[in-house]
């Protein structure tokens, strides 16, 4: 009971629905559920399947109620039903501390990018450094220290790991919020000086920046999967948001785009949709029309 009582209590809703979205669409099935909760977690790209699916959902006659809170929080939420799906699901490596508590109690829809890019990166201009054995090498070009975003995160408990397998002692890891990261980068980038730090796509750093990836020899950084998890129940309660969660495909390009115009301040929902209006046959096919 406690843990369900911390999820409603941190949970913040995003029912910006259209007022009439349930009662003009009106296709889905009267046997299905009437409301989808959608977990959205705090990372821009994440608002992509968030609210493609909240709109087509709509369309589809449904309410749609977005759930955002941390990462942790929505796995818990997804184990106890309280949410729907959750569209941000990194398998097998960065969510690994989740998936082994929770694996057991929700199911996997769908697959919306395979083999992510992550790892570390750095300027083009840094022209000698191209692997992140280069970084040890170069120790005091960048001042001993490589930047990271939040300890507890994936990608912060990698760059632990990581740094253990390339035998970097003398580094310290810098970390903050992504924001606090990228104005790092941004204050350095600038001044074409060394940095060295977390990097991944989809994310507008590699559209606002020269930027690279660095080979990754010791193979720290393994390749994940982006996936939709479900109730087990969803599949029989609402099969045609089931249905969407399982067909839905993503293109980093144009997630990227999306997230270049959320930085130019545009909506999430806006985005939506308009994207939904120029790519209708898309849309039918992930709702297996």
């Amino acid at each position: 009971m406690m843990m369900v009582v911390g999820i409603a209590i941190l949970f913040t809703g995003c029912s910006d629905n259209n007022e009439n979205s349930g009662e003009e669409a009106g296709d889905k099935g009267s046997e299905e559920k009437s409301t989808i909760k959608i977990g959205l977690d705090p990372y821009d790209y994440a608002t992509v399947p968030a609210y493609l699916s909240a709109v087509i959902l709509e369309n589809e006659g449904f309410e749609v109620d977005i759930k955002e809170a941390e990462v942790g929080i929505l796995y818990q939420a997804l184990s106890s039903q309280d949410i729907d799906a959750f569209i941000d699901i990194w398998r097998p490596n960065l969510h690994s501390e989740y998936i082994e508590e929770y694996d057991d109690s929700f199911e996997t829809a769908g697959k919306l990018f395979s083999d992510m890019p992550l790892g570390m990166g750095v300027p083009t201009y840094m022209e000698d450094i191209n692997s992140i054995e280069d970084l040890r090498e170069h120790a005091d070009e960048f001042d001993h220290t490589i930047y990271s975003i939040e300890p507890g995160s994936g990608m912060g408990k990698t760059t632990e790991v990581m740094v253990e397998d390339y035998e970097m002692d003398d580094f310290e890891i810098s970390n903050s919020s992504v924001a606090g990261m990228m104005a790092q980068m941004k204050k350095l980038i600038e001044k074409e000086e060394p940095i060295a730090f977390n990097a991944w796509r989809p994310h507008p750093m590699f559209v606002n920046y020269d930027i690279k990836f660095l080979e990754d020899p010791r193979n720290s950084w393994k390749l994940d999967d982006v996936e939709v998890g479900v109730t087990p129940q969803l599949e029989e309660e609402a099969p045609t948001a089931y249905t969407l969660f399982s067909n839905m495909e993503l293109d980093l390009d144009m997630v990227e785009e999306w997230l270049i115009s959320l930085d130019e301040g545009e909506k999430p929902r806006d985005l939506a949709e308009a994207w939904i209006e120029e790519h209708q046959d898309t849309v039918d096919e992930w709702l297996g029309k």
